[in-house]
């Protein structure tokens, strides 16, 4: 009798829905599948250590590797749900930024003739209708302070701060009852393109990466955008599954980041550039989410900030 060829097991992603899963498929997925001839399942998640919890104590399906901010993969390894690492000073860590995400906010060109800031986004007096906002402290709270006038080297000093971080909270209660909230970057994506608010903060590669009728509809606020790094991690229940291991080492080379970034739309459109009159050359920096700042603060501001958005 003829043995049965052994057919590799599928090794279960989560990563985040919209372009950003999107474009893993297409320079990342599909070459690892056939590289190691492990079939890949990619998932959709929102990122929280709170969900990958509950997924290792009622795993349906184990897991072998999961995208998430770095920030919340640092929590994630304080809570012992993920495999730890150590990096080249041999220092403990969960993962290194496997990709670094511009979010921004993108406007409906035919409600503005000249580019907003986050200044016009509170105005709603000049400029009614709804704005989508996050969900979540990290950002939210930068935008807050960014819209006050607070420059962008300054913004981790402030929310360290007991009145630094009241004042975000008093700058967000001015426009609470305008704001559309969204949990993931294809939720963010998806209320624009709909025409549930004529401005928000979205991943700039959610617009870029619209069908073009859509794309030419939004401009994007390039100069006070975020940065928002993301990395690889192996849940603990996986922490002997080598194929788990090997999938995450795979994502971690620089080859493999920088393919990623090459796919994914980070630039200014032609009418971007037009529109800023030389504001965008060269392009200016982003502010980069400080990952240690939310890493030690987030499950208390969490808190707070889930209170002061159900309670309005």
């Amino acid at each position: 009798m003829a043995k049965r060829a052994h057919t590799p097991k599928s090794l279960t992603v989560l990563t985040f829905a919209g372009k950003i899963a999107q474009t893993q498929k297409k320079v990342l997925f599909t070459a690892y599948s056939q590289l190691s001839g492990h079939p890949l399942l990619c998932k959709t998640w929102n990122g929280e250590p709170g969900t990958l919890q509950q997924q290792e104590e009622h795993p349906s399906r184990s897991l072998a590797v999961v995208m998430m901010e770095c920030s919340s993969l640092q929590i994630g390894c304080t809570m012992g749900l993920l495999a730890q690492e150590t990096d080249n000073q041999n220092r403990t860590v969960c993962s290194t930024p496997s990709a670094g995400i511009d979010y921004a906010m993108a406007w409906d060109r035919f409600r503005f003739e000249v580019s907003p800031s986050w200044a016009d986004f509170w105005d709603v007096a000049r400029h009614p209708g709804r704005r989508s906002l996050r969900r979540d402290p990290r950002t939210t709270l930068e935008i807050a302070l960014l819209a006050d006038g607070v420059p962008a080297d300054a913004l981790y000093r402030v929310l360290a701060t007991r009145d630094g971080l009241n004042h975000a909270f008093m700058k967000l209660d001015q426009i609470r009852p305008y704001i559309a909230w969204w949990s993931t970057p294809e939720e963010a994506g998806q209320i624009l393109l709909s025409g549930g608010a004529l401005m928000g903060l979205v991943p700039t590669g959610e617009i870029l990466g619209a069908q073009s009728d859509s794309r030419d509809k939004f401009g994007l606020h390039w100069k006070q955008r975020l940065l928002v790094q993301y990395g690889w991690g192996v849940p603990h229940s996986a922490i002997h599954n080598n194929a788990a291991l090997a999938l995450a080492s795979w994502l971690e080379l620089p080859a493999q980041k920088q393919a990623f970034a090459n796919a994914w739309p980070s630039l200014p459109s032609m009418q971007d550039i037009t529109a800023a009159g030389g504001a965008l050359s060269p392009l200016p920096a982003a502010t980069v989410i400080d990952d240690t700042f939310w890493s030690q603060n987030l499950p208390a501001i969490t808190e707070r900030f889930h209170r002061w958005a159900a309670h309005p």
